[in-house]
């Protein structure tokens, strides 16, 4: 399937209990972001009966990749979160009233990888796995 790319992202990064709960402050990591891209994948069951071989949907299943152009910052923002569970909270624009969330773990820590040419934007992309359906939620307003 086509995936869906979000560049310039506001990302916000929930850190989790073990219980799936809330465990202290969200990390803004947007200024890090130049994209997320999610990319759903429904594999297909062929089946068979009287009139004929079909095929049917199997279990839908998502991948996520974060790309972080590394800056002052990073380090700072990603250093606490390496191998924690995290809710993941994807905003396509800065005034968006709807965003797309789901768990995940953080498994790297982006500052301490890319290319370092003199000149160049460093620039990281990475996979992180995909824990719980994605899904919409809104906006809290306070």
């Amino acid at each position: 399937m086509t995936p869906i790319i979000i560049r310039n992202p506001l990302l916000h990064l929930q850190p989790l209990d073990e219980d799936g709960a809330d465990d202290g402050a969200a990390v803004d990591v947007s200024c890090d972001m130049s994209s997320v891209e999610l990319t759903p994948d429904t594999p297909t069951i062929e089946v068979e009966t009287f009139c004929g071989k079909f095929d049917i949907p199997d279990t839908v299943g998502v991948d996520a990749s974060f790309e972080v152009t590394v800056n002052a910052d990073t380090d700072a923002n990603w250093a606490p979160l390496v191998g924690k569970s995290v809710r993941a909270e994807v905003y396509d624009r800065s005034d968006a009233t709807r965003y797309r969330t789901f768990d995940t773990i953080i498994p790297i820590n982006p500052s301490l990888y890319g290319p370092t040419t003199p000149g160049e934007a460093r620039t990281f992309s990475f996979d992180v796995p995909v824990l719980s359906d994605v899904a919409w939620a809104d906006v809290e307003s306070s």
